[in-house]
């Protein structure tokens, strides 16, 4: 029998704390191109993870265990490791059954005689990132209804003010007007009391706000949201018609739906100079069980180099100097929280200048309706 290379000898003193480790522990042969080859070491624990038995994993590399994606890191991440001598990282592995495990492993760069090595320690955190992703969910979901309070809170302002500089500006206005004005102030001072409660509850950070998808009626949703955009414009002379839009559609979504039509319906307005308003409001059954509900006004329209940055945070028409930014941004993200679609179409085909169609695409849901408070 030869004797022992260098390997062999390091193998046989650090053996037996590898073999009886709970962590995978593996080791693998650099070339001469610090590319990798053949797993010359895998301990029990990494078949006990990976479902692989020892003679399989040495016959492969970490490129075939590795998750797709995470293919195209391995040069970048052996440079790293030969470069500093350590390296923790996470990603995910690909197990016998198919199934992806997510891994934090630490790597080291280990040189024994003329041959070099990478040893690296596997730790699976599944859980953690598990854990990672619910919080991120849950800070997503506190975003949102933060930016719709915020979006809200800015709107009731809007009302307010309006009341106000009619009733101060109009030197004709009669008693019965001023107390409808005085009315709907109170009522907007009202909705802003509440908002601001809301706004406290939400910035509690054991609060959880998650909402289940339930069939809600378009039309009954539409009408909700005209009565608030009459009062949140005054001024405006806005007249809604609908074009077809059957009773009995139904979609699948929550009560922040009336948020999305609220806010479509207020942009409509919003991009239309004019004092008249009109909005034509139609709804569209698909044979693969989508519903679109299209809202088209005649305002100012969106040129087509500017659709694609419009449903951005803070987007296109905050610099116009039209609102917030937050509403269109706000329908983008309630459409992917519904599993839709959205997108716009000049209202007058070929002429984006005479006003902007808004095509929401959304999962058609069973005729049980479901009411929130």
């Amino acid at each position: 029998m030869g004797e022992k290379s260098e390997y062999e000898k390091f193998e046989d003193i650090y053996k037996v704390f590898f073999e009886m480790s709970n962590d995978s522990i593996t080791v693998f042969k650099l070339d001469e191109h610090n590319d990798i080859s053949n797993f010359v070491y895998a301990n029990p624990a990494t078949s006990k993870w990976t479902g692989f038995t020892k003679e399989e994993i040495l016959n492969s590399s970490a490129r075939d265990i590795m998750a797709l994606q995470h293919t195209e890191q391995i040069h970048e991440l052996v440079g790293k490791i030969i470069q500093d001598g350590f390296l923790t990282y996470e990603i995910e592995i690909v197990l016998k059954n198919g199934e992806l495990l997510p891994v934090e492993f630490s790597s080291s760069f280990v040189v024994i005689g003329k041959e070099r090595y990478v040893l690296t320690s596997g730790r699976e955190i599944a859980e953690r990132v598990e854990t990672r992703r619910e919080k991120e969910e849950s800070m997503k979901e506190k975003t949102l209804l933060l930016d719709i309070l915020t979006h809200d809170l800015r709107n009731y302002i809007s009302i307010l003010w309006s009341c106000v500089s009619q009733s101060l500006e109009d030197e004709d206005v009669t008693v019965e007007e001023l107390k409808i004005s005085i009315s709907k102030a109170k009522a907007s001072l009202t909705k802003t009391d509440a908002l601001l409660d809301d706004i406290s509850v939400l910035m509690k950070k054991d609060i959880e706000f998650t909402y289940d998808l339930r069939s809600v009626n378009v039309l009954s949703s539409i009408h909700k949201c005209i009565t608030n955009l009459k009062d949140m414009f005054p001024l405006k002379d806005i007249q809604i018609n609908f074009e077809r839009v059957d009773p009995q559609h139904n979609i699948f979504a929550d009560m922040l739906f009336e948020q999305l039509i609220f806010n479509t319906l207020t942009n409509s307005v919003k991009n239309t100079p004019s004092q008249v308003v009109r909005i034509d409001i139609k709804t569209e059954e698909k044979p693969d069980n989508k519903i679109i509900i299209s809202v088209a006004d005649f305002g100012s329209g969106v040129p087509p180099e500017k659709r694609k940055k419009i449903f951005e945070r803070y987007g296109e028409f905050r610099k116009r100097g039209s609102g917030s930014g937050l509403g269109l941004f706000i329908i983008q993200t309630l459409i992917e929280r519904y599993d839709g679609q959205v997108w716009i179409e000049n209202t007058i085909k070929g002429d984006y200048s005479k006003g902007t169609t808004f095509k929401l695409e959304l999962q058609k849901a069973e005729t049980e309706m479901f009411e929130f408070a």
